[in-house]
């Protein structure tokens, strides 16, 4: 697989992200930023924030007429005086009984499949090949390709890994099958499509992230803009030094170019869309109907309506000469990601992806109903724009009509395809093992980190109320990373933490009995991943169940075979992924020994596992006690060290002999001795004496770590106090 053709030069720092998900994913979890539409055989890819690329069943438009009998002239049937003197309606079959339709048993629209090897947001795709390609570009920085099937037998083809940041914005100039990228790292490149996808062209040039691209279909002209305010335009048949268009004061966030090359459109977080003639290189008109910037457009084919939406949540068509008359199709219940025109001949409809993770399909209809002899409203689709230019004293800036004060022309989408509620809080409780998180629908659920997968349903309930009920007071390091950005939670792991939680096999649940055996959750977590993949299974075997690391791991759970598995660079620059029950098939298994980390191997290979932290602390008699000179003694131990096991020395070795404190103290903690020889039960400890720790009176359960975290909460090294029970 080619995703993982140079992670030789990665170097040893990486890292390892799971997502723990359903194994069905078949609704979008978050924002919808790219959408392509296949009209030759009804199908729509989507794609967004959750990393899956999805493909929908969606009906042709089909002509359906409102005619009743009582409109026939009694004469017969004259089709001109019919036409001329009854208005009649496009609908489509399914929207022509009213009402908005969601996919279900009986919906037009099913979802089909999923696409999924992008490991972060996917920002832009497009059809290419005769629309049996899909290219697809990611914040992940690579852009891939995807075999298209009719039956839906859709495979992975291809990796492209020649930007190093994300790739924001894809073009497709269709005469010559060329597929250009854009990326934050200020690189475009341009693709073979015929050629196996090579790279054939590196447009250098901006200096800064370039959010928007566009091309003409025999790729004479790129234009590209970004966090630069201008648009450089380039030739690919030269190279030479690409032209400049100023005027936009904030980013450019979309570009579209006519056939010819010879106009443009452009819009910004400036929150106008402008006209560009490339020949003059300069501004002949600009929009200013929206009120907050603007971050898609599209336009028909015969660059005559454009149609605008962005942050202020406003779908607008506008005739693209005549910018200052806007019309306001219909307002989005989110900031407006993507558009996309059903058809670019005659559009009737248009699709709206918005922040939210649901899908919708407006009707370009006038509420009104749109006649057969054209839009009072606008001009008609026949219509076509003039090229001429505008004379000199014409102002370069036009003044809208009032957008806000009209009244929009659709309130209800003719069709809507349901997302799914996506997680946007989280917070990981104290057992560092479970993350409680809340979803858009205001839904409160707990994940079990260990176990990659969701235990408990709270329902609609206050977030914080919950997480008082799960909390307890022990403390636990932090060892792994949670991100909820894709609407799922990814759980990241890291070398310099990952080792780091090593707990009694009774605080980890694991056995209410025993707090001798210990646990290192890191390691438990590497198992489960790797659990499956052949030289883990092999070194567990000839380790035995005697071994220290394998006792330290043998609680592990087996995850979900669908759960998504990744390995990438330190940056979070991604790899290789693959789901954890394919670990052990033999293609997989070889590809994934070529990118897994040194710190894996040294775990679930060699058996190797750092060991327990030590914690200096100071022993002092409690001041309630009137000690006439309290001597203050650094000492040291294992930080997991229980509280009763040192009131268990205070009482045998301090408070019946003070001699030798020092020495026997240190020495036996260093080498985990604890104390098993006391003139008194461990368990009745707590009845002879009492610590404390800033006025706080500890339990003899407790760990040193958890009594630092939660009473001692300072910088320098830990005080205990004893104090002596008076019977």
């Amino acid at each position: 697989m080619s995703s993982v053709s140079n992670a030789s030069q990665t170097g040893s720092k990486k890292k390892l992200s799971f997502i723990v998900r359903d194994e069905q994913e078949p609704s979008h979890r978050s924002a919808v930023s790219a959408m392509q539409y296949d009209a030759q055989h009804g199908r729509l890819f989507t794609g967004g924030s959750d990393t899956i690329i999805r493909t929908w069943s969606v009906p042709q438009h089909k002509v359906c007429f409102r005619i009743f009998f009582a409109d026939f002239p009694k004469n017969g049937f004259d089709v001109q005086y019919f036409f001329l003197s009854r208005s009649f309606y496009l609908q489509d079959a399914f929207s022509a009984r009213g009402g908005v339709r969601s996919p279900g048993k009986n919906s037009p629209v099913q979802y089909q499949g999923s696409l999924e090897q992008h490991t972060d947001w996917v920002n832009d795709m497009i059809l290419c090949g005769n629309g049996k390609i899909l290219i697809s570009a990611s914040n992940d920085t690579t852009v891939k390709a995807w075999s298209i099937e009719r039956d839906n037998k859709h495979g992975y083809l291809d990796c492209f890994r020649s930007h190093k940041d994300y790739v924001s914005c894809l073009a497709y100039a269709p005469n010559v099958e060329k597929v250009v990228s854009a990326s934050f790292d200020r690189n475009i490149f341009v693709y073979d499509i015929n050629a196996n996808f090579k790279t054939v062209n590196n447009l250098l040039g901006c200096k800064d992230s370039i959010y928007s691209l566009a091309t003409t279909p025999n790729l004479s002209l790129i234009l590209g803009s970004g966090t630069e305010k201008l648009i450089r335009i380039f030739d690919p048949r030269t190279n030479e030094k690409p032209m400049k268009m100023r005027g936009h004061t904030d980013n450019v966030r979309a570009l579209v170019v006519n056939d010819d090359g010879t106009r443009a459109l452009s819009a910004g977080s400036d929150a106008t869309i402008r006209l560009w003639d490339i020949g003059s290189q300069r501004c002949i008109s600009t929009c200013i109907a929206h009120q907050e910037g603007v971050w898609t457009l599209q336009v028909d084919s015969s660059f005559s309506t454009v149609y605008s939406a962005g942050k202020d949540r406003w779908v607008l068509k506008t005739p693209v000469n005549e910018l200052p008359k806007s019309q306001l199709l219909f307002q989005e219940e989110a900031p407006v990601k993507k558009l996309l025109l059903s058809e670019k001949e005659n559009p009737s409809s248009i699709w709206v992806g918005t922040w939210k993770s649901h899908i919708k399909r407006w009707s370009l209809r006038s509420s009104a109903q749109l006649s057969i002899g054209g839009d009072d409203e606008g001009p008609t689709s026949s219509s076509h724009y003039s090229t001429s230019t505008p004379a000199p004293s014409s102002p370069p800036v036009s003044v809208s009509l009032r957008v806000r004060d009209q009244k929009p022309q659709q309130t209800t989408p003719e069709l809507v395809i349901p997302g799914a509620a996506s997680i946007n809080k989280h917070k990981t409780l104290n057992d560092k093992r479970h993350v409680l998180t809340r979803d858009t629908d205001e839904n409160v659920a707990l994940y079990d980190v260990l176990a990659a997968k969701k235990v408990k349903d709270y329902g609609k309930r206050s977030f914080d109320e919950v997480f008082d009920e799960n909390s307890k007071t022990i403390f636990i390091p932090s060892w792994f990373v949670v991100d909820s950005k894709s609407g799922m939670l990814q759980i990241t792991l890291d070398e310099l933490d990952v080792f780091s939680s090593w707990l009694s096999t009774k605080d980890a649940g694991f056995d209410d009995n025993d707090r001798e055996t210990k646990v290192n959750y890191g390691g438990m977590m590497l198992r489960s991943l790797f659990e499956r993949w052949p030289p883990c299974k092999a070194a567990c075997m000839e380790a035995g169940e005697m071994d220290e690391v394998q006792k330290a791991t043998s609680h592990f759970f087996s995850l979900p075979e669908h759960t998504p598995f990744i390995v990438c660079e330190g940056n979070g620059r991604p790899l290789f992924r693959l789901l954890v029950g394919d670990a052990g098939k033999e293609f997989e298994a070889n590809e994934l020994s070529q990118v897994v980390p040194p710190w894996v191997i040294d775990a679930i290979e060699r058996s190797q596992l750092p060991k327990f932290n030590k914690m200096p602390f100071y022993l002092l008699p409690h001041p309630s006690t009137n000690p006439k000179q309290p001597k203050k003694d650094r000492l040291s131990a294992t930080e997991m060290l229980q509280v009763k096991k040192v009131m268990e020395h205070v009482y045998d070795k301090v408070l019946s002999n003070s001699d030798g404190l020092v020495c026997n103290f240190f020495f036996k903690f260093c080498y985990f001795d604890l104390f098993s020889a006391s003139s008194i039960p461990i368990s009745q400890i707590h009845t002879k004496i009492e610590m404390y720790c800033n006025e706080q009176k500890l339990e003899p359960e407790m760990d040193l770590r958890t009594v630092k975290h939660f009473f001692w909460k300072q910088s320098g090294e830990l005080l205990l106090y004893y104090k002596p029970i008076k019977n």
